[in-house]
């Protein structure tokens, strides 16, 4: 465990005084004038490092949690941070408790930890909980309630899982049409569920929406606000949702949650998981999450031949490379990239097609390997 932090001195430094401070592995020399100034000086870091060694992770956990609202990271986003970094810091040991070793090993044992269920912990949790761990920990070295971050030096075990496992077309149909029969009598879940299949919404974003968010007689669906600046958004409403959600409006103010019968609180995004949960057995579909359907959704719309642009736009991304990264199909988007070449191609003006740009979309949509094909054949 991590020696409590100290004040050392104050030693003769020629003409001046020096004190060291010591604080886990952190050691730092202030200097005063005179050796009344370096007792006042030192009596001071004294008091400052108890208070701030005094801090509890439970306290200190609280205000972060305050902080993030502050800077206008949504409730929903939050808790959740609050509920992963809880049961992984020691509450009640002060922030000093932890230094490197003790960092790596409670990291390590993380890895190695069981869900309820009895299945290993996906790479990608123990990951985000890491990014999350050290956000915290800058976050206390900017207040000063620790010199070092223990945690800077550990560094993610396993590789992450890229993309989520989504519905086929046809699997896709058959639970959009029984999703679709229980939104007419107002199900919140089912609805949410289309709602991020037709619009790509994310699970809270579907979930939040009240009546007057749906506008022009259902047209448009306006997300004012998200998980992200780039998440506020105008959303044209496919005519078979906008059926469903005009009933779901009907006879509501305007303020009113927008999802499930007249009276009937916001939900929560645990009725999605839940909803979906049932669905897929129900019709024998492979279990797949609330957030695949936003995969689905980019999916669809690349192979429809939406732009990258306008499809990342509509997810609330600020750049197709995080629709690509973690949301729509590999196939879907080298065929998209593919697709472009192929206009670029058949696009021919005087000056002929423009070649930089044909080889700029070459090499984002081919394989190393399928490029040097592709110049040896050039070259015979």
């Amino acid at each position: 465990m991590q020696k409590s932090a100290r004040v050392l001195g104050p030693y003769r430094n020629g003409d001046k005084w020096r004190l060291v401070i010591l604080d886990g592995g952190s050691r730092k020399a202030v200097v005063a004038e005179t050796h009344e100034a370096a007792m006042a000086l030192r009596d001071d870091l004294r008091g400052a490092l108890k208070k701030h060694s005094a801090r509890s992770f439970a306290d200190s956990l609280d205000e972060y949690l305050q902080h993030l609202v502050d800077r206008g990271v949504s409730q929903d986003t939050t808790d959740k941070v609050g509920r992963m970094l809880r049961p992984f810091l020691p509450l009640d040991e002060p922030l000093t408790a932890i230094d490197a070793e003790r960092a790596a090993q409670l990291y390590l044992d993380e890895t190695k930890r069981k869900k309820s269920n009895g299945e290993s912990i996906a790479n990608d949790s123990h990951h985000l909980l890491l990014r999350r761990i050290k956000h915290f920990y800058k976050w206390a070295l900017a207040r000063r309630y620790v010199q070092t971050n223990p945690f800077a030096e550990v560094s993610p075990i396993g590789r992450p899982r890229r993309g989520k496992q989504q519905l086929r077309i046809d699997e896709a149909r058959k639970l959009v049409a029984t999703a679709m029969e229980r939104a007419k009598i107002l199900d919140a879940g089912s609805t949410a569920i289309l709602m991020q299949i037709f619009l790509g919404l994310r699970p809270t974003e579907a979930l939040v929406r009240v009546v007057r968010d749906l506008d022009d007689e259902g047209r448009i669906l306006w997300v004012p606000y998200g998980k992200t600046q780039n998440a506020k958004r105008r959303l044209q409403v496919p005519d078979a949702l906008r059926e469903v959600l005009l009933v779901h409006a009907k006879d509501k103010a305007a303020d009113a949650p927008l999802l499930g019968p007249p009276g009937e609180p916001m939900h929560t995004r645990d009725i999605i998981r839940y909803k979906l949960q049932g669905l897929c057995a129900q019709l024998g579909l492979p279990r797949v999450c609330p957030h695949s359907l936003r995969g689905l959704n980019a999916t669809l719309a690349l192979d429809a031949g939406a732009t990258a642009h306008h499809v990342a736009a509509a997810l609330g991304h600020a750049s197709f490379a995080t629709t690509a990264r973690h949301y729509a199909d590999a196939s879907s988007v080298a065929n998209a990239g593919l697709r472009r070449v192929a206009d670029l191609l058949g696009t021919r003006g005087e000056q002929g097609a423009d070649v930089r740009q044909l080889a700029s979309l070459l090499r984002s949509s081919l394989s190393a390997l399928e490029l040097q094909t592709l110049r040896d054949l050039l070259t015979t």
